[in-house]
């Protein structure tokens, strides 16, 4: 645990000097303030811009910036297990993507005063925000150059987040949600969204499906994209070290 502290220390310092904390505080203020003084506006949307958008774009540029200044971890971690780090990098982000949340909730508490399930929005939030995060980590991983990136980054928010954020704000029919169900943004929507009232509407299969799928897929993505990764440039490393000694 000492070991992932450390890593998750250094990423928030990292997260200072790119100036990523400041815009994540400067936003949620942002959003929190327009949900208080216009109450017609719908919290969730603000909710879905830092669970389905934030995190895949700010953490995947981040590692993409950390990997061309070859700086993806620090050399005090070079002997930690490759999961450590991973673990390091999400705990890291989840800890700024709490930011928004307990803005949010303090103005819904507070202000708007609802009556809904509040452990059960942190909990859905929580999820959501953790599979975009590993969604942003794999984006980066796989893609080599900036321009890559960007485009990587049109796909996902038209493809997998803009039908979701239509659905849940009523553009688009009922009937067509289960067309959406291969979208991790419209998953963690189920979840947010039934969190946001007094008691959940949607099926309950749909509600177990939601938290199945994205945990599965949060799992297979560390399994088969940013654990060998990070084991890939481990052992990269610790091989240019061994030539740099053997040279010397």
């Amino acid at each position: 645990m000492s070991k992932i502290g450390f890593l998750i220390k250094n990423d928030l310092k990292r997260y200072v000097r790119y100036r990523i904390l400041h815009m994540v505080v400067i936003c949620s203020f942002l959003f929190a303030a327009i949900v208080a003084f216009f109450p017609e506006v719908n919290p969730s949307n603000f909710l879905y811009i830092f669970v389905f958008i934030i995190p895949v774009v700010v953490f995947s540029f981040s590692l993409h910036s950390d990997r061309v200044e070859d700086q993806v971890f620090p050399c005090e971690a070079e002997k930690c297990k490759p999961m450590t780090i991973v673990l390091g990098k999400i705990g890291s982000a989840l800890l700024l993507e709490l930011i928004p949340l307990v803005f949010m909730m303090l103005i819904l508490g507070l202000v708007e005063r609802l009556n809904i399930s509040y452990w059960g929005l942190f909990f859905a939030y929580l999820l959501g925000a953790s599979v975009h995060i590993i969604l942003g980590l794999t984006l980066s991983i796989i893609s080599r150059t900036n321009r890559i990136l960007s485009l990587n980054y049109v796909v996902y928010i038209l493809v997998f987040c803009t039908a979701p954020i239509m659905y849940y704000n009523n553009q688009i029919p009922l009937k067509y949600q289960y067309f959406l169900i291969f979208s991790p943004a419209f998953l963690s929507g189920v979840l947010i969204e039934n969190s946001l009232v007094q008691s959940p509407y949607s099926p309950v299969w749909l509600i177990v499906l939601s938290v199945f799928l994205l945990i599965a897929i949060g799992v297979l993505l560390v399994i088969f994209a940013v654990r060998p990764f990070f084991q890939h440039y481990m052992e990269r490393i610790q091989k240019n070290k061994r030539r740099n000694v053997a040279d010397e």
